[in-house]
């Protein structure tokens, strides 16, 4: 199921750090080119902005493995 990325980089925010964010979008930033999503567009969400199911789970990967702990099925 498809996700705003709005609500995803909210939680990084809250739950990591502010920049959290940033570091995943630059770890997969190739994974986002590939479905047209830019830097700039992924820095500053719009609230219509979702990602796909295949990102989602790339996200949820990147969160576990750089900041060592697991994003709640809810949250994201």
């Amino acid at each position: 199921m498809p996700m705003k990325v709005i609500l995803i980089k909210k939680w990084c925010d809250e739950n990591i750090t502010p920049l959290a964010w940033q570091r995943i979008v630059m770890k997969n930033l190739d994974a986002f080119k590939i479905t047209g999503l830019s830097v700039t567009e992924l820095s500053n969400p719009t609230e219509t902005m979702e990602i796909n199911d295949v990102l989602v789970d790339l996200v949820k990967q990147t969160i576990k493995e750089v900041y060592q702990i697991e994003a709640p099925v809810h949250a994201l």
